[in-house]
This record gives structure tokens, C-alpha cells and sequence, in this order.
């Protein structure tokens, strides 16, 4: 938000234009509309300003753009006095100009959104925007009202037009055109047009600025983290009622009780930062007319809710006592210059159009710097809480000490908070790139409008901060998993009942896809929490049936037995050494079927021995008791494969995230650049507080998708449907596309843009199926140093047919990806 300029930053009557030198000036003026296949609709507008080398100021149009004549010049072309500030005008690149013998031309590209109620300027045009309708009026610069309009064309992109004035020379399709307008004196030429929006543009333009909608938003995003805090210490209290072994070990119980702690403390916070204060005004709203003015302060209270929950975010995670004095002393501090900003020359609210002195600068300055250092401690302090406790870290790791994690943080914070001031100040210049720097009034705006921004900046860091902790959320479950894997005598092949429920928790809340906003509202939230955990239990019960591990011995007296029950971390290398000999006999039979008839006696003694790796060894001690044997559509290398290449699921696990992190990497750089290249997506983004530290997260961020659904597979590897790994990636990938699918349901309802959806999809399809073989090479790892390379063995493991259609799968999928990625990186691509 930005104060609107006075007069005296621009030009205060057309004659200091020279307007009588303009009337031989052409314009030309376009507005296209893009509404379908969008969250919110956004306005291109290009005005085109052909003016006589007989102006006086025609020579300044090509001047440095940072010199005041080329300032004074565009103002008069570009703008009225009162419409000197546009906070919601964005733009690309500035005016393009080009000289010709007798005219200068000036091309004016601009661009505006529909995400916010109200009265706006945006290149010759005023927008108002309401829930019922929009208008779009033609507000021509005094300068240029004797000029002659040639052409001006409006694109309703789909909209429904409910009121045209004046009548246009042509309409086609949504397409209204007027020529030759010509001069029309002081009024102005001036077009109207209202256009009626469909309810899902209608909802998301004026969601941001309805209290009712603000709320609801802040509820469902509140319902999603409050859910998962449920199921995160429901799933904790019964880690301590059904220990992984006979017993409950100590990691395991100071692991349940940080993941206890963590989900409640992640509850309030989130009641805290999401709801509680939009709730207050709301609920003041309702009850009186006029809301008490110690509510009245929107900048006043999230800061010190902010500072609360930062502070609490600290002494939580129980550091040294000289960090806990530390974050007390920054926690007071900010907290006082939120709660009596009059010691510091500031007003109530923080900031407002006048400009606060330069100690309340400052002191704002410091605020931001102070709640940025305590979410920053709160968060390093509570991931080495969890890591720790789970056995993560060594248990004789010693706590941080404040000599080396606060100057650390101090640093860091600094960076955060230089980036955020150069954002802020690229943001003035671009609010405010055609005002006069000479005047006092400007400056004066300037320092204004730049604590404005400080004072908003420390009242956004705690929720930036919270929608990211989901990440230790996520190492919580893991070091839980992990301090359950350490118990003595585990014995348990596959995840148990809690440690599935854990799986399912991780895979909701890390590598599950980010469901957006339906028509501007985040309301079902919550249910995305349900989908997810769901989608992965209905993965695990086709598994059930499925699964080679879940598939039941045959010839067993008395109650089957799955094979999973049967082989136990002692049988493993016997297992993987008949596995062994079962490949050789089969390439052996592949040899005989070439040698005709002579070979049919040895074929049979090859069969012969075949029959018996099919049937299990007896348990020692088992004297003559009949052997049972494996079903017919199962054999000993689809078992051994379905083992996985460690004994434990754990280390399987954490084999399988370490492979998926390190085939990810291109993924994560595709995901983060198709983010970021479209020009108009980084014009907003690195003008945002948070633009860089959001860029460098979000490739942090597909790391930990990639590596998260390995992790899931290496878990579940024994319990997932297929008898090679590429079934089993591709049977974890569907489970990941339905829930994809179902969150496009909502986005064709809504007509608005389903993301690069495609391309997350064939990403996780092609490093889950590499980790996937990456996994049956380990399986046989003990035969590496036989085969010149991994390839080698696969094509063994796979008895060369398998592995060509591998290859064709792998081959396959790269295929399907560079064609996504063309597709979206091009100019005609309309699903991004």
C-alpha cells in the first residue's frame, strides 16, 4: 500500500503540458482481457502516442529515463495529476520510443488484475471493480483530450458486455472496436464499457478485500494445519502405547514426545497467526458499528501477535539459557515498538502518509530485523529438537550455544532483510517511476511509503514462516520412524499399523501436490488432508492383494502364511543366493530351447532344479515336515526383488531417498525455472519481500518431494503392487496423479489454470522409476563387481527382454517430458 502523491508530483494543469502543441498528437489504444484458464483475470493494455517533433517537450521523450525532462514528458503523455501513484499497475519494461522525421512515438504496455475490490488507474483506463460488475472506462491524460483518438479496441475475453457507451464502430465475438473518435475538446474522448464477471472471477477479485471472505480463508488454511497437528499427536500418543519392539525405548519415547510437542505447539501457533487476529476484527465488526480503535491498528497487532508466537517458537524448543535470553531481549524489544510506537515517533498504526522520523525509521527497521531473527532461531532450534531426538543427530550432540547460532542467524537475518528492502524500494520506483524527485512532497512520500512497507513486511514474516514448517513436520515423523527402526529385535518385515499411519501423515504433508485456491478461497483446505492420507491407504490396499510379499505360501496345513512372514533378516543372503541361481537356470533353459531335441534331458534336470529353489526350506528343526512352496505366478527373483536390497524397510527407506534426492536435482531446477521464466511471473516475484528466499525454497522444495515419495517407496517397497521396481514407482505415481486429478476437478469448475501439473507428474514418474531400478541393482549388489556397470546387472537381473522394455519405458518417459516442457514453454500455451 502506498500513499497517493500530491499534486505537485506532477504536472497541475494541461497547460504546463503545453496542450495546444498536442492537438495533432494520434493515439491508439487497446485493452485485452484474458478471463478463462485463469485464478484471477487479468487486463494488457497498450497505448500508442504519435506526437508532433513540434512539441516542446517531443525531444525529452528520448532522453535517459532517468533524467526529470523525460519524467516531465511522460507525465504529460501518460498521466492525470491525481492518478500520479498506481500500486496495482504493473508493467514489463518501460515505454518503448522511436523517432521518425516528424513524429516521436510512444508505446505504453501495461498490465492490471482483478484480485482486489475497488477504484483503480492502470494505463488510460479506470477499473472498478465490484462483486456484480466490472467497469472499464477510457480516462484519457488532460494532455491529450484535443488529440486525435484513432482507434481504440477492447478484447472482453469471453465477457459478457451489460452496458456500451458510446455506440462501437464494429463488434465481433467480444471484440469492440471505435474509430475515429477524434478530438473531442475538454471532456475528453471517453469509452464505457461494464462487463458482468462470472462468479468464480467475481469471488476471487473481491475475496482479498471482503472481511467475510478473509476469515473463511483464514479458517480453512487454519482447519488444514490444526488437522494435521491432530493426526500428527494422535499418531504420538500411540507411538507410546505401541512401542516398535517388546519394549519402549527411550528414543523412542523423547522422539513421541517431540512430535507431540511439536503438533501442539504448531496448533496454537497456527490459531495464532491464520485466524486469531482476522477473527478479532471480524467478530468487532459484528458486535458494534465502529470497532474499538485499540483494533484499528492492522499493522499494530499482527506484529505483536507476531513477536508472541516467535518468542514462544524459541522457549519451546527449551535451548541454553543465555538463547533464551537472548530471543526474551529481541522478543521485548520489538514487542515494545508494537505496542508504544509513540516512544519511537511513530504513530499508531505503525505508519501512514506522513513521513515518521528518522529514529521511528529505524525502529521499524529493527522490528523487521528482530521478528525475522526470532522466527529464524525458533525454526534452527526446533529442527535439531527433532533430529536429535529421533537419533538423527548423536545423542552426544551438544545444544546450540549462542555464540554460534547467533551471529549465524544475526547474518542471515540481515540478508533476509536487505533483500526485503531492496524489493520494497524497486517497489516505490515502480509506484511512483513518473513523479518529481525535485519537489520536497516526493521525498517526503518516499520515506512514507518505505515504512509502510517496513511496518507490513514485519507483520507478513510469521506467516511466511509457519506455511514453510510444514518441513519439520516432516523430519518430526521421519526421526519417529527412525527411533522406532532402532529398537532392539524389531520384528517386524514390513511398517506396522502406526508406522503406515506415519507414512501416510509424511505423505500428505510433504510429497503430496500443493492444491491451490478455488475462486480466490482456500475454504477446503482440510480436505485435501483427508484425500491424501486416504489416497495412500487405498494404494496399500490393493498392495494387499497385489503385493508379491502379501501373496500366501501354498501347501501350508492349518492357516496360510504370506511370504513376508517367512523370511527373516538370517534368509536374506540364502534368498538372494538361490535368487541368484534361479536367473542362471533360466538362461540356461533360454540356451536349451535354441539346441533342439538333443538338450531335453538336460532341460529336464534344469526344470528339476528350478522346482526346488520354487519351494521353501524347511525351518531348522522342522525334521520332516512337508515343505510348502511359492504360488505359481510368483518366482524366487520376484520375491528377492520384492525384499529390496537392505533387511530392515527402514534402511530400504533411506536408501531410496538418498536416490531419489540425487535423480531429482534436474527436476527441481526444470520446476524452478518454469516457475520463474515467464517474464510477467518474475516482474512480481522479484518485487516481493520474500522473491529470492522463495525462489532458493522452492528448489529445497522439490528436493524434499523427490526424496520424500523414495522414502515412501523404500518404506513401503515390500506392501506396493508389482513384481519389479518400475510397477512398484508406477503404482506410487497413480496414487500421486488420482489426488492431482481430483484437485483439477476443482480447478475446471473454477475455470481458472491447473499449473504445471503435467510436467510435476512425469517428473516424480521418471526419478521414482530410476530409484526404483537404482533399488533392484542394490538388491543384487552383492554380483557388482561381476558387471562392468549397473547396466550390465540390470540387464542380467532383468534377463534382457525385461530390461529393453526398461529402457523403452525410461526412453519413454523423457520423451513425454521434453514434449510437456515445449508445450508449456511456449508462446500459445494455456493451461500454466
Amino acid at each position: 500500500m502506498s500513499p497517493t502523491p500530491a499534486n505537485a508530483a506532477g504536472p497541475g494543469v494541461a497547460d504546463d503540458c503545453h496542450t495546444a502543441q498536442l492537438t495533432e498528437a494520434h493515439t491508439d489504444v487497446d485493452l485485452r482481457l484474458e478471463n478463462h484458464a485463469r485464478s484471477v483475470a487479468e487486463a494488457w493494455g497498450l497505448m500508442t502516442v504519435r506526437v508532433p517533433t513540434a512539441w516542446l517537450y517531443a525531444g525529452d521523450l528520448l532522453l535517459s529515463e532517468s533524467s526529470e525532462p523525460h519524467r516531465r514528458a511522460m507525465r504529460c503523455l501518460l498521466r492525470a495529476p491525481d492518478t500520479m501513484s498506481r500500486p496495482e499497475e504493473w508493467r514489463e519494461h518501460s515505454p518503448r520510443v522511436s523517432a521518425q522525421a516528424s513524429w516521436v512515438e510512444v508505446q505504453y504496455e501495461t498490465q492490471f488484475r482483478f484480485n482486489n475490490g475497488g477504484r483503480f488507474n492502470a494505463g488510460p483506463w479506470t477499473m472498478d471493480v465490484h462483486t456484480e460488475q466490472w467497469g472499464l472506462s477510457l480516462s484519457p491524460p488532460p494532455a491529450l483530450r484535443g488529440a486525435h483518438w484513432d482507434r481504440v479496441r477492447i478484447d472482453l475475453g469471453g465477457l459478457d458486455a451489460s452496458q456500451v457507451t458510446p455506440r462501437p464502430s464494429g463488434a465481433d465475438q467480444g471484440h469492440l472496436t471505435w474509430s475515429g473518435l477524434g478530438r473531442t475538446g475538454a471532456a475528453g474522448p471517453r469509452v464505457t464499457v461494464q462487463v458482468i464477471p462470472p462468479w468464480q472471477r467475481a469471488w476471487a477479485a473481491t475475496s482479498a478485500s471482503s472481511q467475510p471472505w478473509l476469515v473463511a480463508n483464514a479458517a480453512g488454511m487454519t482447519t488444514w494445519w490444526v488437522g494435521t497437528s491432530i493426526v500428527v499427536i494422535l499418531a504420538a500418543l500411540r507411538a507410546r502405547r505401541q512401542p516398535a519392539g517388546p519394549e519402549l525405548t527411550e528414543l523412542e519415547k523423547s522422539s513421541s514426545a517431540a512430535l507431540w510437542w511439536w503438533g501442539a505447539l504448531k496448533a496454537v501457533l497456527g490459531v495464532m497467526i491464520l485466524l486469531f487476529y482476522r477473527a478479532v476484527l471480524n467478530t468487532a465488526d459484528l458486535l458494534a458499528d465502529k470497532p474499538p480503535a485499540w483494533l484499528d491498528y492492522s499493522m499494530r497487532w499482527p506484529v505483536l501477535i507476531g513477536v508472541l508466537a516467535g518468542w514462544l517458537l524459541v522457549v519451546s524448543a527449551r535451548p541454553r539459557r543465555t538463547v533464551l535470553v537472548a530471543a526474551t531481549l529481541v522478543a521485548a524489544a520489538a514487542a515494545l515498538v508494537a505496542a508504544e510506537p509513540s516512544l519511537f515517533g511513530l504513530p499508531a498504526p505503525l505508519a501512514t502518509p506522513t513521513r515518521p522520523a528518522d529514529a521511528g525509521f529505524t525502529a521499524l527497521v529493527a522490528e523487521v530485523w528482530a521478528v525475522q531473527w526470532l522466527w529464524l532461531a525458533g525454526t534452527a532450534l526446533w529442527a535439531w529438537t527433532l533430529a536429535r531426538q529421533g537419533g538423527l543427530l548423536r545423542s552426544t550432540a551438544t545444544p546450540w550455544r549462542l555464540r554460534r547460532l547467533g551471529p549465524a542467524l544475526a547474518v542471515l537475518a540481515l540478508l533476509l532483510l536487505g533483500w526485503g528492502e531492496w524489493a520494497i524500494e524497486r517497489k516505490w520506483e515502480r509506484v511512483s517511476w513518473l513523479a518529481n524527485r525535485d519537489i520536497a512532497a516526493y521525498h517526503t512520500q518516499h520515506v512514507a511509503s518505505l515504512a509502510r512497507d517496513m511496518a507490513s513486511f514485519a507483520a507478513q514474516i510469521p506467516t511466511w514462516y509457519y506455511t514453510h514448517t510444514w518441513v519439520l513436520t516432516g523430519l518430526a515423523i521421519v526421526a519417529l520412524l527412525r527411533a522406532r527402526d532402532l529398537a532392539p529385535t524389531v520384528p517386524y518385515a514390513s511398517p506396522t499399523p502406526l508406522d503406515r499411519l506415519l507414512l501416510a501423515v509424511f505423505f500428505a504433508v510433504v510429497v503430496a501436490w500443493r492444491q491451490g485456491s478455488y475462486a480466490g478461497s482456500q475454504a477446503l483446505s482440510a480436505f485435501w488432508l483427508v484425500l491424501d492420507i486416504a489416497a495412500l491407504y487405498g494404494l496399500l490396499a490393493v498392495g494387499k492383494r497385489r503385493a508379491v510379499l502379501t501373496q500366501h505360501l501354498e501347501g501350508c496345513s492349518g492357516s496360510p502364511q504370506q511370504l513376508c512372514e517367512t523370511i527373516t533378516e538370517a534368509e536374506r543372503n540364502d534368498l538372494i543366493t538361490r535368487a541368484r541361481r534361479y536367473r542362471e537356470l533360466t538362461t540356461s533353459l533360454r540356451a536349451m530351447d535354441q539346441a533342439g531335441a538333443e538338450s531335453a534331458l538336460k532341460r529336464h534336470e534344469v526344470e528339476k532344479e528350478m522346482n526346488r529353489l520354487h519351494r521353501r526350506r524347511p525351518a531348522p528343526g522342522a525334521g520332516g515336515a512337508p515343505r510348502s512352496w511359492l504360488p505359481l505366478q510368483v518366482n524366487v527373483v520376484d520375491v528377492a526383488l520384492s525384499w529390496g536390497p537392505h533387511a530392515k524397510w527402514w534402511d530400504n527407506a533411506r536408501r531410496a531417498a538418498l536416490l531419489a534426492a540425487a535423480f531429482g536435482v534436474p527436476g527441481s531446477i526444470v520446476m524452478v525455472w518454469m516457475a520463474y521464466s515467464p517474464q510477467g511471473e518474475w516482474m512480481r516475484r522479484g518485487l516481493y519481500m520474500f522473491g529470492a528466499p522463495e525462489m532458493l525454497f522452492m528448489f529445497v522444495y522439490w528436493e524434499l518431494v523427490w526424496s520424500g515419495a523414495g522414502l515412501v517407496l523404500g518404506a513401503l517397497w515390500r506392501l506396493l503392487p508389482g513384481r519389479r521396481g518400475p510397477a512398484r514407482a508406477l503404482s506410487l505415481t497413480l496414487a500421486y496423479t488420482l489426488l492431482i486429478g481430483l484437485g483439477l476437478v476443482g480447478n475446471l469448475i473454477t475455470d481458472q489454470e491447473i499449473g504445471n501439473v503435467a510436467v510435476g507428474i512425469s517428473l516424480m514418474l521418471l526419478v521414482l522409476t530410476l530409484t526404483s531400478l537404482a533399488m533392484d541393482a542394490d538388491t543384487f549388489r552383492s554380483e557388482r563387481r561381476f558387471w562392468p556397470n549397473r547396466v550390465g546387472l540390470l540387464l542380467s537381473i532383468y534377463q534382457i527382454r525385461g530390461f529393453s522394455a526398461q529402457v523403452a519405458y525410461i526412453l519413454m518417459q523423457l520423451v513425454a517430458v521434453l514434449t510437456i516442457l515445449k508445450f508449456f514453454s511456449g508462446s500459445d500455451a494455456r493451461w500454466k
